[in-house]
């Protein structure tokens, strides 16, 4: 089969590798959809999993079923969860699978082999059906839409909160719709890039964007918030935008930690500190969450297909990263159809 693979600092190649042969386990499909996703781009840019296969946010049809025989069929439309939870660690045994302390071991996409591919092998206890209410380009969506809905029900957010999103990629305009749907009564977006901040605006789950580079960013936010914001959803993960997030909160405010760095991200703590400001980080999302937005989803409580700009094949791909990584882009989601 045909797969795209990391060849190098940021450079993929598309090239021939094994088909996923049928073990009577685990349940192998036809990758019909892959969204791209910001770690994804994080490996490339690194470049230091050479020959890893990434893709962990698809779709696609069964070709055979493995385990799943008696309860999905060839040509099933179905989704997976991207995790490897070993079932045996102190956090699996506490229903905590995302948190997994061996899930990097084998993690579909990360450390395994993903689905920028034509065909992918599943865990069985992985697998999602989907409704026919649900496209494939929307089941690609499920994943970095899971991922908003944990940090806004970390966050607590309630009627009337004000929130402020930090970042106006996927996941801080996904956060935002989320909020929006949870009753926050103001939402405020700050974004380097002014294209994205545009798609934001347009996307109408925003009240207002606010220019990162603004020197006067954090007093802008304050008089918006009209003293500050009950919670910042922290999607960035770059120093100047989670000490906007800290300086712009109220007094006792929370900081969800959404966004991840590689490298280190000095903060402020003196301010953190006297305005007791609460951090807190967040990964991935439960399976109940990974289930919450399919069916939120199937129900069209949220829209989220209206995210997706692009659609690329494999041989688009490394055109695709370089386009999202450019700075100068509207686009926030592409994904690939193989």
């Amino acid at each position: 089969m045909k797969a795209v693979t990391v060849a190098g600092k940021k450079q993929l190649k598309v090239s021939e590798t094994n088909t996923p042969k049928p073990d009577g386990n685990k349940v192998i499909l036809e990758v019909a959809k892959v969204g791209i996703c910001g770690s994804d781009l994080h490996m490339w840019e690194n470049g230091d999993r050479i020959g890893l296969i990434m893709g962990h946010e698809f779709c696609g049809k069964v070709v055979d079923p493995g385990a799943l025989k008696d309860t999905v069929k060839v040509g099933d439309r179905i989704t997976v969860l991207p995790l490897n939870p070993c079932g045996k660690c102190v956090n699996c045994k506490q229903g905590k699978v995302n948190t997994c302390v061996n899930g990097l071991a084998a993690s579909p996409g990360i450390t395994a082999p993903g689905a920028y591919a034509e065909f992918y092998a599943a865990r069985p206890d992985m697998v999602r059906s989907l409704p026919d209410s649900v496209s494939d380009a929307e089941a690609t969506m499920i994943e970095p839409t899971a991922v908003a809905l944990r940090a806004v029900h970390l966050a607590g957010i309630k009627p009337g909160d004000k929130v402020l999103i930090t970042g106006g990629g996927i996941i801080g305009q996904l956060c935002a719709a989320w909020a929006r749907i949870a009753g926050a009564s103001y939402i405020a977006l700050s974004e380097a890039n002014p294209k994205r901040a545009e798609k934001a605006m347009e996307m109408g789950d925003v009240d207002k964007v606010f220019d990162a580079k603004d020197e006067d960013l954090v007093k802008k936010l304050q008089a918006a918030s009209k003293g500050g914001f009950d919670q910042a959803l922290e999607c960035a993960a770059v120093a100047p935008a989670v000490n906007t997030a800290i300086q712009a909160l109220k007094f006792e405010g929370k900081m969800i930690l959404v966004g991840v760095n590689y490298s280190l991200v000095p903060i402020t703590t003196l301010l953190t500190v006297l305005h007791e400001i609460e951090i807190k980080g967040t990964i991935g999302y439960s399976p109940k969450e990974f289930d919450q937005s399919l069916e939120m989803m199937a129900k069209k409580v949220i829209d989220t297909e209206r995210f997706i700009s692009a659609t690329v094949g494999l041989d688009g791909v490394q055109g695709a990263f370089e386009q999202l990584t450019s700075g100068d882009t509207s686009d926030i989601k592409i994904i690939i159809e193989p």
